[in-house]
Formats: structure tokens, sequence, C-alpha cells
């Protein structure tokens, strides 16, 4: 029984959200109705028709909100029915009165009264069988009825009106069974579209992830080759292989960042910050790219904004660095410029962050298809100056989770200007934390060759990792799963674990949360090699006993930061 009521509250709860967007249509109607005839004695029934209809009106919107607010509403359907139910009985009921007036405008408002409420409940079934039969069953009634409540049961054509009010019926139901299969048509295609965009989410993030295996040994190799090249060439080699690795990375961070956001996993952060710095720093970063292509950059207003904002810092940088490089890009002479504006709304500010430059320009049809996915500006763009088209995509998606937006338009005498708007709360100045030595840099050779154990089903990330623990002094062991590694780390002792997350089988996650149960291992620091690092990720990692991560694709002194921070002091020599 449990199923069917559940079925039942599935089947009614696209006409429960219609019926929600309907209350202030029917409060109209019925406000009209009475303050366009209420003056005429004729009808001050209406008043308290009016009075009956607002309790009825009040009574179904607390019933839609108890059922939609609830995540298995179960039983709770048949209070919406019932309210159904009440409201076409009472709202219905003027077309007895206004019927009895006994003129023929009264008797064919009656019908229109009646006809209009039918149609309304159509809409408003969406193609539940229940829900349709719950509102029109009392207004069909009232049409049937309407004859016998006056003079007018003794009329001879009563009978052809019978049969009219039957032909209506039929049609009625016909149009209803023609819309039920539209409406489940639709929601089919729906969901089909909804499970291959997951499909495709779920293959991006896997093809991401795959691919981040060898481009860590690509980036990893690279800087090995640099740091042990001889001549200058070799060198530059190492670089352009480093270059290309870090460009692999940008469009599987793309790729990555747009499939969360089409499934609906994409978060941001509330932190405070300093905006002026954030901007600043930004734009020093892009200065040497401008002016390797002979552009000026310039920036103004950062002085003016508030010393501390609260938001989410790195989806802020995120999205300026997609603005100024496509800018500086798409602009062969001239300017690219930065400037910014904060103004006060209420307790918190309104920041708004305008990029303009002297390129080309765009024209309308452009500016409709520029925040696309996937989309570039024409056949040409893609050969000229690379990408993917997910950028501007990404940001406009960004500055949305976070509150504000982000436009484009091309002024009259050339260029293009992005502005990015974003509501943002007031921050607070960190506390100052006292002075400090400096920190020393992470050692180039850990001393007394701490022992680590590498936990990675994939043989590329292996090699990876032991070339690089090798080179930095550090001796290794190597396991191909979870249950290997269990094994060796119930051997032995190691000083610290470098543990894949994503292994089929046992996975990371688990293999540590049985590390930490028992032998020699309970404590030995865990640095989790993932290519998800974020907060939902970081915080199972954290859960599980991980002390720490390294995102992938990682490079060596990345590795050795992390390794710094979790080998006891005495295994190292600075």
């Amino acid at each position: 029984m449990r199923v069917a009521w559940d079925q039942l509250a599935a089947a009614y709860r696209p006409a429960a959200i219609s019926h929600r967007r309907q209350i202030p249509l029917r409060v109209f109607v019925i406000l009209v109705v009475v303050a366009a005839t209420v003056w005429r004695p004729a009808f001050h029934f209406l008043v308290p028709w009016a009075a009956a209809c607002i309790v009825a009106q009040i009574i179904e919107q607390q019933a839609l909100r108890y059922f939609l607010t609830r995540a298995e509403p179960g039983r709770a359907v048949i209070f919406n029915l019932a309210s159904d139910v009440l409201l076409a009985v009472v709202f219905g009921w003027a077309s007895l009165p206004i019927w009895a007036l006994g003129t023929p405008v009264a008797t064919a408002s009656a019908i229109i009264l009646v006809s209009g409420s039918v149609l309304t409940a159509l809409m408003g079934a969406e193609g539940c069988v229940a829900a349709f039969l719950a509102a029109v069953t009392p207004h069909m009634t009232y049409m049937l009825v309407l004859p016998l409540t006056s003079a007018t049961r003794q009329d001879p054509l009563g009978a052809y009106y019978l049969m009219g009010v039957a032909l209506f019926a039929l049609v009625l139901g016909l149009v209803f069974a023609w819309s039920r299969r539209t409406f489940q048509a639709e929601r089919s295609a729906r969901r089909l579209a909804e499970a291959q965009t997951a499909a495709k989410s779920a293959f991006v993030a896997m093809v991401s992830h795959e691919l981040r295996t060898p481009l860590s040994a690509i980036l990893g190799g690279a800087g090995d080759l640099a740091r042990e090249a001889g001549d200058a060439r070799a060198r530059d080699k190492a670089a352009l292989i480093a270059d290309a690795g870090a460009m692999m990375r940008a469009l599987l961070n793309d790729l990555l960042d747009v499939s969360k956001i089409e499934a609906g996993r994409m978060s941001v952060e509330v932190l405070d910050f300093s905006p002026g710095a954030l901007i600043d720093e930004t734009v020093r970063f892009w200065r040497d790219e401008a002016r390797a292509k002979g552009l000026a950059l310039d920036l103004a207003g950062e002085r003016d904004l508030p010393p501390w904002l609260r938001g989410d810092p790195v989806r802020l940088r995120q999205v300026l660095n997609n603005l100024l490089s496509n800018a500086i890009k798409f602009t062969p002479t001239g300017r690219v410029a930065l400037s910014v504006r904060a103004e006060r709304r209420g307790d918190g500010w309104r920041v708004a962050v305008e990029v303009s430059d002297t390129g080309p320009g765009l024209s309308p049809e452009q500016v409709a298809r520029l925040f696309t996915a996937y989309d570039q500006l024409g056949p040409d763009t893609a050969r000229t100056f690379g990408g993917t088209g997910l950028g501007l995509s990404i940001s406009r998606d960004l500055a949305r989770l976070m509150g504000g937006d982000l436009t484009a338009r091309s002024p009259s005498q050339g260029g293009a200007v992005f502005e990015l708007t974003l509501p943002m709360a007031a921050g607070v100045a960190p506390a100052v934390a006292e002075p400090t030595a400096a920190p020393k840099p992470p050692p180039s050779v850990f001393d007394r060759s701490p022992l680590a154990l590498v936990v990675d089903d994939h043989e590329v990330n292996r090699r990876l990792l032991s070339h690089i623990l090798d080179a930095m002094g550090v001796r290794v062991e190597l396991a191909a799963d979870g249950e290997t590694g269990l094994a060796l780390a119930g051997e032995r002792r190691f000083d610290v674990i470098l543990m894949d997350v994503n292994m089929p089988g046992l996975d990371g996650l688990e293999t540590t949360r049985r590390l930490r149960l028992t032998g020699p291992n309970t404590t030995t620091p865990v640095i989790a090699v993932t290519a998800g690092v974020s907060d939902a990720e970081r915080e199972a990692c954290r859960a599980a006993g991980m002390d720490d991560w390294i995102e992938k694709p990682f490079q060596a002194a990345t590795l050795q930061r992390v390794l710094w921070r979790a080998l006891d002091p005495d295994l190292v020599r600075a």
C-alpha cells in the first residue's frame, strides 16, 4: 500500500508545483470579480463567496507547502487532493446564484465561470489523473445541475444542453489524455537527457582522472630533465615539455569544472580575503604576458575597495584569470584594462569588475552565444587561439554560483567589455599572529633515508613516485592495490605512506581506515594522492584518517613540500 501512495505522490508532484504557481492568478480573478460586481445589490452574495474562496485557497497553500517540503510525502497527498476538491466546490458555487438571475448574460456568465475553471484544472493537472479528477469533478457536477436550480429545469431544450455537456466532457477527456501523453513524453525525454548528462559528466571525470596519471609522469619527468640537463638547449626542451603539460592540466581542469557544474556538484567557499591584494596580484601575474605581446595592461579602482570582503577568492581569481587571458589573447594591439568599483548595499557590498580591451570587438550574434559551453566565436578561433570554448561558460556559471553575474558587450568604438558583478558581505581582517622565524625551505634530500610506502594501482604512477622519491633520498616500497598495501604495512613500520584514493576494489579511503585500526602504522602520516581536491573530497580524506594530500598531476617540488610537512624533523636534513 505504501508503494501505491508513493507512486501517487510522485505523479501528483508536478501538479502541486503547477497549483502553487496558479495561486496568484486565482486570487487576482476572485478580487476582480468582486470589485467589478459587488456594487450591484444582486451580486452581494459574491462577498461571502470571495471570503470562502480565500479561506479555501489558504488551506490549499498550506497543504501544498506541507507536501512539497517533505522528502517522502506518501499519504500526505490525500490532503492535497481534498483541498483541490474543497477549492473547486467553493469556487464553482458562484455559478449557481449567477445562473439563477435568469438573464441570458447571467446564464452565459455561469457557463463561462465553470468552463474556465475546468480549463484551469486541466492545465494545472500536469497529466496527473487524480489531480485532474479532484479539480474537474465538482465543476462538471455544477455544469450538470445548473439547469435544475431554477425555472430553467422545465425548459424543453434542457436535454440538448445535457447533450452539449456530455460532448464537452468527452472532448475534455480526450484533451486530457493527449496532454497526459505529452507530459509523459516530455518527462521521459528530460530523464533521458539528465541521465545522458550524468553519464557524460562521469565519463569526463573518468577520462580526466586517467589522463592525470600520464600527465603526472610528463611533468615529473620534465622537472627531472630540467634539473639534470647540462646545457641550455636541453633545459629549453624540458621547459617546453613542462609548459605543454601545464596547458594540458589547465584543459583538464576546465573539463572537470564544466562537468561538475552540469551535474550540480560545483560549490563555492566563503572566506575573508583582501580584494585589493587579490586583484593586484592577478594583474601582476598577466603583466609580463601582455608586455611580451606589446600591450598595455592597466588597473584602476583597486585602492577604493573595502579592505576585507567575504567570498570565494579562489573562484574569483579563476574568473579574473579567464577574462584577462581572453582579453590579451584576442587583442592584437593597444591595451587591456581592468577597473573595479564597490558600492555599499546594506550590510554588504556590490563589487563590479570590468575588463575591457581594444580588440576587434564582438558582433551581436557572437555576444548571444559567447557563454555557450564548447562554442567558439568562429571556425578559425580554435586553430588561431586554441582553447576549448569553456572558459567564459565556466566563468559565468561561477559568477552565478557566487550570487552575481557575468555579462559582455561590444561598444560602438570597438573592443569588448566584460563586467563581473558580485554581492559580497563585509569581511574581517584575520588576527595578527605573533612574528615567527621565517620557515625553512624544504630540503632537497632527506636524511637517514626515510622509508615510504607507495600504494597506487597504476604502474606509471608507481614508477614516477619511485623515481622522484629515490632522488630525494627516500627508500620506497611499492604496492599495486589496497590489499597488498595493508599486507606490507602489517609487516613493518613506514615513515610515510603515499596512498592513491581512486583504486579498484579496496580504494584508498577504506585502505586508510583499516590501516588506522591495528598494526605498526596506525599513526604513520598518510598522504592522499588524488585527482580531486574539492572540499567534500578533502573532508572524506580527513575522515578516513589521511593527514595531507597532493593533487594529480603533481611536480617534484610540490611532493617535496608535502613530504617535508609529514616527515619527522629528525629525518630531514636542511
